[in-house]
């Protein structure tokens, strides 16, 4: 349908069309080829008036698009037209040329916007009809989409859309792809792509990632009846496997058995930390409580070492003496560096057993000085009130209520 000019003057808006007959709104356009001019008041500056000279020649540019029924680019131009001259009108066609377009949602957008600018406008009524019929028919085909986390209690939002609620929800859209995130404190953020047909109801099930990096303890001990805290969970003792737990500086707790054993340990990411704890050494009230004794395990734990490193050199130097004897016995003499390597481990072994003997001796020396030099140290008070601390601290909150829908 070619627009007409609206009735009247026409000296200061030369060029400004309604339709004709106003129950065609379907297919009509406002049309506006911009004044040259802003005000016959004021003379407009050259960056103005460069911009009126673009308005209109996007206008032109889409009024093109939508004779050729090419609405989607009719709608940009004349969008951009609109953001270069502020012509409330131009919503009109904007809202107009995605309609056509079948982009129902920018649509609504855009009429919406011109009613609220040009409350008075010759079509409000026709164009307010035109927005119901547009909010029924987007009604009539919504898709469901149907989102659940694991955890739950996941944040959910619709990126294209801004609309947001908490998992488990469902969130009715129109049809089309989306980009849907899910974010959670301590938790990685999840996005997914989906792809929603008229009517259709999707099932989407998202899991997050924990943001918190962890390692794994392994707890060694003569108690029984005990049970080791780290933080609000508890694992009875002795342990049969590894237990993750956060990493880094983590404080743990043993308790039960006549002992209140508390402790700091650094929990190395991604890897597994194993301590011994004898019963003697909790019921003092820390492993690294008493230095006397961390020097003892210590010396014990290197002449372990040092014994392990010198029984293994020991069997290779065996080795190489047994080579040594072949070799003399089939060609009546033997290889000048395979003897040597065969020396050089021998000493070896024999300085490690030294070394681990030593370490030993030390290591039992220094308990035994400490158990005989006088009274244990004081364990600290068992603490019975921690246990309903722990229970009372507060749980991360899970709510299935949503959020209003942003607009």
């Amino acid at each position: 349908m070619t627009p007409e000019p609206i009735p009247g003057p026409q000296a200061e808006t030369p060029m400004v069309y309604i339709p004709a007959h106003a129950r065609h709104i379907r297919r009509a356009l406002l049309a506006s080829a911009l004044p040259l001019v802003l005000s016959v008041a004021v003379v407009p500056a050259a960056s103005a008036q460069e911009n009126v000279e673009q308005a209109r020649a996007r206008f032109m540019e889409g009024r093109t698009y939508y004779d050729n029924d090419q609405y989607e680019q009719a709608a940009a131009a004349f969008l951009e037209s609109y953001e270069l001259s502020g012509r409330s009108e131009l919503l009109y066609n904007v809202g107009q040329a995605y309609r056509l377009a079948g982009m129902l949602s920018e649509a609504e957008t855009y009429f919406q916007r011109y009613l609220a600018e040009l409350p008075g406008a010759a079509n409000a009524e026709e164009v307010a009809e035109t927005i119901i019929e547009i909010q029924q028919t987007i009604a009539a085909t919504l898709a469901t989409l149907s989102v659940s986390t694991s955890p739950q209690g996941a944040t959910v939002l619709v990126e294209e859309r801004d609309q947001r609620c908490n998992s488990p929800c469902d969130l009715d859209l129109p049809p089309g792809t989306y980009q849907v995130v899910a974010s959670l404190p301590d938790f990685e953020q999840t996005r997914r792509e989906v792809t929603l047909e008229a009517r259709a109801r999707e099932e989407l099930t998202l899991t997050l990632q924990s943001a918190v990096q962890l390692g794994q303890l392994l707890i060694q001990t003569d108690l029984r009846g005990a049970t080791l805290y780290v933080g609000p969970q508890s694992y009875p003792l002795p342990m049969s496997s590894p237990v993750s737990v956060p990493a880094g500086d983590t404080a743990i707790a043993i308790r039960g058995g006549g002992v209140d054993f508390r402790d700091t340990l650094t929990i190395p990411a991604d890897d597994t930390l194993t301590l011994f704890v004898p019963a003697a050494m909790a019921s003092s009230g820390g492993l690294f409580a008493n230095p006397v004794q961390t020097a003892a395990v210590g010396f014990s734990g290197v002449g372990l070492a040092l014994g392990a490193a010198a029984a293994l050199v020991g069997m290779q130097s065996n080795a190489t003496y047994a080579s040594l004897e072949a070799q003399q016995a089939a060609f009546g003499n033997v290889n000048s560096e395979l003897l040597d390597t065969g020396i050089a481990q021998q000493r070896t072994a024999n300085g490690l057993w030294i070394g681990a003997a030593v370490s030993l001796v030390a290591g039992a020396g220094l308990f035994t000085w400490d158990l005989l030099s006088g009274a244990p140290d004081e364990a600290p008070t068992p603490t019975p009130e921690v246990k309903e601390e722990e229970e009372e601290k507060p749980q991360p909150s899970t709510s299935n209520s949503p959020v209003e829908l942003l607009d």
